[in-house]
């Protein structure tokens, strides 16, 4: 049983993994994408990054909500399929707006997919070894977020771009085959209150959406572009009106009782603003390495590579020890390292390169604590999460991951400005921004986090 258990979670890993790989990969491969699509605006394929961000985040609570209402793996499946249909139109898109559609259907795909995935897996675990589990799948998709920029480099000096959409699908074949043999069905929840709230779901999906946008279109466009504009707005109204129609309609799209539990918040707002850090200084690592360090694509996959690597065998370490001694031990220890990482690095950063004393110490900082606190506190908030209910819970603490991570690249996108070649002053403002966040992050889990008793220790 365990063995099998462990398969499933290898499986559900990988399609996280690929998940990961999705989101950033295609920011390296854009000048060769803008080269095979001559005729096509700037502005248009551009759509192609923030739209997979935009309709990720507004449709995984539906995807969530549908997992754990219709049975997790028919949705996980509906979810790698829709996911491969749409990373093979992206291999073969002969237009731009081709391009931009899939990849929207691709993130359609990744919406259904991700909550399911976990929750099938945490089915399969007992409560004592769940906290691995979790590890090992973000884990995953961390590592697939960060090795995306150098994979898609090499991949597209040496195949060209559109294969950063084909060699994944070697998993997404072996998930839809492999799938009916190593997850469970999965127990739907088909409560007697009634039919989901249809038009609450509207309401939240489209409000979601707009504050999405808002947050990765702002910047770029300018906050009184019309645009953004209407975006705020329109999220203004709606989100309010989806917040009401969740307290009263008896079956809405997000249960707000999974967010009144006072740990469950507390985790959530560690998740946002370690996000929001994460998020930006990945955005930042490159940008530095490229324009003041003069690093070739190929060299920054390189240099960030250690990166990943340490928050992944971190994470997965420091959940197992969790488990023994109890969460709120082991994340104390970590808790101020990403801010320190992240200071160290604006703090030594010079016009000339000193990698492993100006880069690589603070990297390491950061991705030593993010590993040593993100994954335990993702298992403690899951932790009070019914069965039923855990794919939209890990619905909702995935969208506010987006949302964050939006934020916290719109917010150094707001310090660097558009300047084409950005001063070193601007990078270490930026880094100071995100230190700022981790620091919040952190005095949440020092001081605000209350882990109750019953989970200090693993239950056995």
């Amino acid at each position: 049983m365990e063995r099998r258990a462990w398969l499933a979670l290898m499986l559900a890993a990988s399609t996280s993994l690929v998940i990961g790989l999705a989101v950033t990969a295609v920011n390296v491969a854009f000048p060769a994408i803008e080269l095979d699509f001559p005729g096509a605006d700037r502005s248009t394929l551009a759509w192609g990054l923030t739209g997979y961000s935009i309709a990720q985040a507004s449709l995984l609570l539906l995807g969530g909500r549908l997992a754990d209402r219709i049975g997790r793996r028919r949705v996980f499946r509906l979810g790698v399929a829709v996911f491969t249909a749409g990373s093979l139109a992206l291999a073969v898109s002969p237009t731009a707006w081709l391009f931009v559609a899939a990849r929207v259907g691709q993130a359609v795909g990744a919406a259904l997919l991700g909550p399911a995935s976990l929750s099938l897996v945490l089915e399969r675990f007992p409560t004592s070894r769940r906290l691995s589990a979790i590890a090992t799948w973000s884990g995953m998709g961390t590592l697939g977020a960060a090795i995306g920029p150098s994979f898609s480099a090499v991949v597209t000096e040496q195949l060209g771009w559109r294969w950063i959409f084909v060699l994944p699908l070697v998993v997404c074949v072996a998930s839809l085959v492999l799938a009916p043999r190593l997850l469970p069905e999965g127990r739907p929840h088909r409560p007697a209150a009634g039919r989901l709230d249809v038009v609450g779901s509207v309401v939240g999906t489209v409000g979601v959406g707009l504050l999405a946008a808002m947050i990765t279109r702002g910047p770029r466009l300018g906050w009184t572009h019309p645009m953004s504009l209407a975006c705020t707005v329109g999220a203004a109204v709606l989100i309010p009106l989806f917040i009401h129609r969740c307290r009263h309609h008896p079956e809405p799209l997000m249960d707000l009782q999974i967010l009144a539990a006072p740990t469950v918040k507390a985790v959530n707002l560690v998740n946002i603003a370690l996000t929001a850090a994460g998020t930006a200084s990945w955005l930042l690592y490159p940008l530095f390495l490229v324009q003041t360090w003069d690093y070739s694509l190929l060299q920054v996959g390189l240099a960030m590579t250690p990166l990943p690597i340490v928050a992944v065998i971190t994470g997965i370490g420091v959940s197992r020890l969790a488990e023994r001694v109890g969460t709120r031990t082991v994340i104390r220890y970590g808790a101020l390292l990403p801010a320190a990482g992240l200071l160290t690095t604006g703090l030594r950063i010079g016009a000339t390169p000193h990698y492993v004393t100006d880069f690589l110490i603070g990297g390491v900082l950061f991705n030593l604590g993010f590993g040593i606190v993100y994954t335990p506190i993702t298992g403690l908030a899951l932790r009070e999460v019914a069965d039923a209910k855990m794919s939209q819970a890990s619905a909702i603490f995935n969208a506010l991951r987006q949302l964050a991570g939006g934020l916290g690249v719109a917010t150094v996108i707001a310090i660097m400005g558009n300047a084409r070649v950005i001063p070193l002053s601007a990078f270490r403002q930026s880094f100071a921004a995100t230190s700022i966040m981790a620091v919040f992050a952190g005095l949440v889990v020092l001081i605000g986090l209350r882990v109750p008793p019953e989970f200090r220790r693993s239950r056995h």
